[in-house]
């Protein structure tokens, strides 16, 4: 530092850096002129008259070397320095010439000239720049190609003798206007090497001397990181606003054979939180099946019951697909197909059965879809939005014994399927009835459908809405897991149907929200994995949405998705999850732990 320091406070004191950004004024020289210069001595001739200066040629292991602070006054070269760049800039007839300092990287026309990449008459950057007491000097036969000037070197006499010719008018580069060159591809990694699965983390560093910018990058080889010890070849090519490509710059990178991270665990570890990671089945059972389960605190309110119409998922007719009487509050689940082969209406109809009294019906929370004949889309959009929650509520009154539309969804065509979830809360009694109508039938006509009879599916009035779950995680120290809609580490809800007044299982807890708070988490990747079949659901991590996958739909053991990733400082951990309509179960969640690391 105090070399490059020294240096260019020389050559500012000298008065030969231009630090103006527009056209440079060309110094007053002959039109032809004879220099004799001598190695050490700072006598020199200028057309046979002495002359004395404060700095000459130097000489090194037979090379000569010109004073860049003399160029502009012997042959009128713009010498400028790029206080941004940190760089003395060099407009010479024939090229664009930079020394960056304090490191002496040697640019032509934006090109680095190193070690490695010799100019065409075999000179190293090494031979070409010299730093000597403080001064900055270029080698005299290579300056030679950019200014019209002829040295010859006459060793008995030990001088040089110069010829200089002043170029035409118009023939010099203006300064800050770069000729057409290329762009300069460059890049560096942060060790020197690497263990087997170890991130590799590249800086480029390419550049485009002309300012236009680059329009493409090009990598070839640049693995994030490499599993199988050896010495890797990257490459890295660019292009500029103007259509030109920079030659290839390519450097190796070595990978020890000492192991840090499996292909299976960098995954885990590296992959952005929600990303579907596929992966073979053989594998997954591997890493993550038989792995300890997870102790769980569990709490089920039952201050809100859960009223289910998914049985016949699939109507064939016009009927009343469910009913109840709610006093209080309720979560409305309706999961349905239109069967009919002809257009129909689906409707959520609310009685109020008093003969005397008013009832207040409030709506607080909802998630619903239009038709679709994707049955995975059409739940997985209608979980979002009643996750996501936030709703102003709604209210209606009904007069004593009116029946009203509580929803109503008049364009429901053969095949498509509709999710609809509600909360609501009343201030005495209710009945909520399911009901597949006929296009022009009204509320009226309703009195006469039939009950539509239980087919398999999961219909009726469950004793909760809610699961609470307590993780302690800070103990995790492998890979963990616990169960969702299994059925029996995860049981599901119990209740009745009203229509047929007998027991009910909702299997797959469609309908219930699962409330998952996790307790000093270790830094640990939060993984979900599919073991029923096709499944496609959101999550909401810390209050924001995840979705696994984020498009398509997960198949069991082809698989995982990534939802979440903490750094062990997190205090918690709160996840929320709902079955969506049209998912197959169970599920696990796996905490990976990555303290190893």
């Amino acid at each position: 530092m105090r070399t490059f320091r020294h240096m260019l406070l020389t050559l500012i004191v000298a008065g030969f850096l231009t630090v103006s950004t527009g056209q440079a004024a060309i110094a007053a020289v002959p039109e032809n002129m004879q220099l004799l210069l001598y190695p050490g001595s700072s006598t020199f001739y200028v057309n046979g008259s002495k002359t004395e200066a404060d700095i000459g040629l130097a000489e090194r292991n037979g090379h000569y070397y010109l004073p860049a602070a003399k160029l502009q006054d012997w042959f009128g070269i713009p010498v400028k320095w790029n206080e941004g760049k940190g760089a003395v800039q060099l407009t010479t007839p024939a090229a664009f010439v930079e020394v960056l300092l304090p490191g002496q990287e040697l640019l032509v026309n934006g090109a680095s000239l190193n070690k490695d990449n010799r100019n065409k008459d075999n000179r190293s950057k090494d031979n070409i720049v010299l730093v000597q007491n403080d001064r900055l000097y270029l080698e005299l036969k290579w300056l030679e190609q950019f200014i019209s000037f002829r040295s010859n070197i006459d060793a008995k006499l030990q001088r040089v003798e110069l010829r200089y010719i002043k170029p035409a008018e118009g023939t010099l580069f203006q300064n800050d206007t770069l000729p057409n060159v290329k762009p300069v591809a460059k890049f560096s990694v942060d060790k020197e090497s690497y263990r087997i699965g170890e991130p590799i983390r590249y800086s480029n560093l390419s550049y485009d001397p002309k300012g236009t910018g680059l329009t493409e990058i090009d990598w070839t080889g640049n693995a994030e990181a490499i599993f199988t010890p050896g010495l890797y070849k990257v490459s890295l090519q660019v292009k500029d606003g103007v259509g030109n490509y920079s030659e290839t710059f390519s450097r190796n990178v070595l990978v020890k054979d000492e192991p840090f991270l499996d292909e299976f665990e960098y995954k885990v570890y590296h992959e952005p939180v929600g990303t579907y990671v596929l992966e073979e089945e053989a594998v997954l059972r591997k890493y993550l099946r038989d792995i300890p389960q997870l102790p769980l605190e569990e709490r089920k309110p039952t201050d809100r019951p859960l009223i289910v119409s998914d049985s016949p998922e699939t109507f064939t007719e016009k009927g009343i697909l469910y009913q109840e009487l709610v006093n209080g509050k309720a979560r409305l689940y309706a999961d349905h197909v239109n069967g009919t082969g002809k257009k129909m209406k689906l409707a959520i109809l609310v009685r109020n059965p008093s003969t005397d009294r008013s009832v207040t019906v409030k709506t607080t929370n909802h998630g619903e879809v239009y038709p679709s004949i994707y049955a995975n889309l059409i739940g997985n959009e209608a979980t979002i939005e009643f996750l996501q929650g936030g709703k102003a509520p709604q209210s209606m009154v009904l007069r004593p014994q009116e029946t009203a539309y509580f929803k109503l969804y008049p364009g429901f065509y053969p095949d498509q399927g509709m999710n609809l979830i509600y909360d609501v809360e009343t201030d005495g009694d209710a009945y909520f009835s399911f009901v597949a109508m006929e296009p022009d039938d009204e509320i009226a006509d309703v009195s006469l459908y039939p009950h539509l009879p239980y087919k398999g599916n999961v219909r009726g009035t469950f004793t909760g809405s809610e699961v609470q779950w307590k993780v302690d995680a800070s103990k995790v120290a492998k890979p963990s897991s616990f169960q969702l809609g299994d059925g029996t580490s995860d049981r599901f809800v119990t209740g009745y149907d009203f229509f047929e007044k007998r027991p009910a299982l909702n299997l797959g807890n469609y309908g219930v929200v699962y409330n998952i708070h996790v307790e000093k988490p270790q830094a640990m990747s939060v993984l979900i994995l599919p073991r029923g079949g096709v499944f496609k659901g959101p999550f909401k991590v810390n209050g924001k949405i995840v979705q696994t996958p984020p498009s398509g739909v997960m198949t069991d053991y082809t698989g995982y998705t990534i939802i979440a990733r903490t750094n062990g400082t997190e205090p918690s951990l709160d996840i929320e999850f709902s079955p969506a309509a049209g998912s197959a179960f169970p599920i696990d969640i796996i905490f990976y732990p990555m303290n190893r690391k």
